[in-house]
């Protein structure tokens, strides 16, 4: 989480004294995150782009109009990605092909629209292989266009709204809600708490339709877009035959890269499996991510550091947006044990004792779903390592039916909020009711990854002939747990729950970054940060809300002004009242319903289509006067032509 002040508009703020704002200044601030603009007449160089977009404005509002109040915003920055984005730039990735966004929001000015000197978007990481990628000259676009229905009669937890900012009566926020009106709600280990009285025990918080949490998940890696430089450099591929070898030199998370009944086709990306014998046979996933220093030694055409599995962390490609460098540990230091496996099956051949495996690995704990593709019986176990150290006895936790598997299936077993989702051909399996792992409160505050932790997913086969491909490996939103205690002399003063970088006694994100290769040293330095950070600013991470008040949370953790990073000023201005942190029952505008305009996509000229406008650069003096503004010449900002994203058309869960 940035430092709150980093976001704020309309007033600055330094250590709690409120400044006037020159018209100069405007000029260095970039748009309020999370903020979101009502639909406004055309501006400036965007005219063209922005009549055509207003057409297709029309005629949703015209539609929508006929059954229930609505109104269009305009997404400006990233702090809901990658549920909604903000200013973005597409980029694709040299080295694996594939296509992904990074936030753009940060490099023009909020008043005039121009690039700010100094702060355009010069480089980003491929969330999928890590490649340092050159993102100057990527196509820009704006946020995402949405409808928002301000007909609601009751809101729900981790529904998608439109709210007034308590800061500023006249900006309007879009953001997740996650807290309701008598509760109290707190962060352990990037999930949510709640207890309503003092008294109650604490829940972790989970969404009720599991299609919201299959729609947020992001993106860990895609198997379907290898690194054919790095693995021709000699990097070892992610997902390889295995068996069990915790002892052996080579071994990742206890799993070494064996001949079994898996063939791998690297070409096609399929993995095909005909096994007999009555035993297991495993594909497993080992995280081996590179560095920036080793596609350094890619381009060098040498591989200098033996490649080391990691834990799955928090990295958000959307985030890594830099000028002359990166520093990406500020989204690439928490480890994240909530993961989701998706795969397609084809069953080949089946019979009575065939079965197929899905297994997802959390901490000490083993989770795994077993499906009998004959007669379509699926179980779901649980394995404790802290009390069934070799394995042996698996506790049942659910079982259902679904229909005999023949032919082909799309697969996606998950395990996020300690609980267990399967679906089939992204249909919910029912086993009666919520596959749920219950856990202590104070146990969240020390759960430890291990090795193990480091080759987290597999597929298991026996008695079968099945092909799996498209395999894709994505993990839960992370919300991080920095604090800012208020005082009303002071300002904000920065304190962490989990950790605070100007503390010798709590590690620092660089820190955990850094240590993501050694497991146990990671767990170390966190539990000890956790600890430490509990006793000394616990009390400013516990947000109460009275009758009237709910708390707003970004998916984007690390980029989001979430409503806890609320401050005291200009509320008296408004007449508001209240918990520094919540969101007044009146202040609610409506709910996000549609992504009805994501932006045009360009096409001729190899896909980059022609430019029609180009960007302006603002150059300021170091005390903030503006020096000058001149052209971008080698920066389109619009260009044409263009033909809708209808893949990015959604309904927002």
């Amino acid at each position: 989480m940035h430092d709150p002040r980093r976001h704020h508009t309309g007033a600055e703020l330094h250590m709690g004294k409120r400044t006037q704002q020159s018209e100069t200044k405007r000029h260095q601030r970039p748009s309020s995150d999370g903020a979101v603009r009502r639909r406004s007449s055309a501006r400036g160089e965007g005219g063209i782009r922005e009549t055509v977009e207003s057409i297709a404005i029309a005629f949703a509002l015209a539609f929508l109009f006929k059954t229930f109040q609505a109104e269009a915003y305009v997404i400006p920055t990233g702090s809901m990605a990658p549920t909604l984005y903000g200013r973005h730039k597409d980029v694709r990735c040299p080295a694996c092909g594939i296509d992904f966004q990074v936030g753009a929001s940060t490099e023009v000015d909020d008043e005039s629209g121009y690039v700010i000197e100094g702060q355009r978007i010069l480089s980003t990481l491929c969330p999928n292989c890590r490649r340092p990628v050159r993102a100057e000259h990527a196509a820009v676009f704006n946020g995402d266009r949405i409808i928002v229905n301000k007909q609601v009669s009751q809101y729900r937890r981790f529904d998608v709204v439109v709210f007034r900012n308590p800061e500023e009566g006249h900006v309007n926020y879009i953001k997740r809600l996650v807290g309701l009106p008598g509760e109290t709600i707190r962060i352990r280990q990037g999930n949510l708490w709640m207890r309503r009285g003092e008294e109650d025990p604490w829940q972790m918080l989970r969404k009720d339709d599991p299609s919201v949490q299959k729609a947020i998940q992001l993106l860990v890696y895609d198997d379907n877009w290898p690194a054919s430089e790095l693995l021709a450099a000699g990097w070892p591929e992610r997902w390889e035959p295995s068996i069990r070898a915790a002892d052996a030199p080579d071994a990742v998370g206890g799993w070494l890269a064996a001949k079994n009944a898996w063939q791998p086709d690297r070409r096609t990306r399929r993995y095909e499996a005909d096994a007999s014998g009555g035993d297991w046979h495993w594909l497993r996933y080992r995280h081996l991510v590179p560095s920036p220093a080793d596609w350094q030694d890619v381009d060098n055409g040498r591989l200098t550091n033996v490649p080391q599995a990691s834990l799955v962390s928090d990295f958000c490609g959307f985030n890594v947006a830099a000028g002359a460098r990166y520093d990406y540990f500020d989204s690439d230091a928490y480890w994240v044990g909530d993961l989701t496996l998706n795969c397609r099956l084809e069953v080949h051949e089946a019979q009575d004792s065939s079965a197929v495996r899905l297994e997802l690995i959390e901490g000490p704990d083993t989770f795994f779903c077993t499906i009998l593709p004959a007669d379509g019986t699926v179980t779901m176990h649980r394995i404790s390592h802290l009390t069934d150290r070799d394995g042996s006895h698996p506790r049942l936790l659910a079982s259902g039916r679904v229909d005999p598997l023949t032919g082909t299936a799309d697969l996606t077993f998950a395990n996020v909020d300690n609980r267990l989702l399967l679906w089939i051909d992204d249909v919910p399996v029912d086993f009666g009711e919520d596959v749920v792992i219950e856990q202590n409160f104070a146990d969240a505050l020390t759960l430890r990854p291990g090795p193990q932790d480091t080759a987290p997913c597999g597929i298991a086969v026996r008695d079968a002939h099945v092909t799996v491909s498209d395999l894709v490996i994505q993990r839960d939103i992370y919300y991080r747990n920095d604090a800012y205690r208020f005082d009303p002399e002071e300002g904000y003063v920065s304190s962490s729950w989990e950790l605070t970088g100007r503390s010798q006694e709590v590690a620092s994100p660089a820190t955990l970054h850094h240590r993501l290769r050694d497991p146990e040293g990671w767990a170390d330095a966190w539990v000890a940060a956790a600890r430490t950070a509990h006793e000394r600013f616990g009390q400013y991470t516990e947000y109460r809300l009275d009758d009237d008040e709910y708390l707003m949370f970004g998916d984007n953790s690390p980029r989001s002004k979430d409503s806890r990073l609320f401050d005291y000023y200009n509320r008296s201005s408004w007449g508001l009242t209240g918990h520094r942190w919540a969101v007044k029952r009146k202040d609610l505008i409506g709910r996000a319903l549609f992504v009805f305009w994501p932006h045009g996509i360009p096409f001729l000229n190899g896909g980059e289509g022609f430019p029609l406008t180009r960007h302006q650069e603002l150059s300021l003096t170091a005390d903030g006067k503006v020096r000058g503004v001149r052209v971008l010449n080698d920066y389109p900002r619009i260009r044409v032509p263009f033909y809708p994203n209808f893949s990015r058309m959604k309904k927002i869960r």
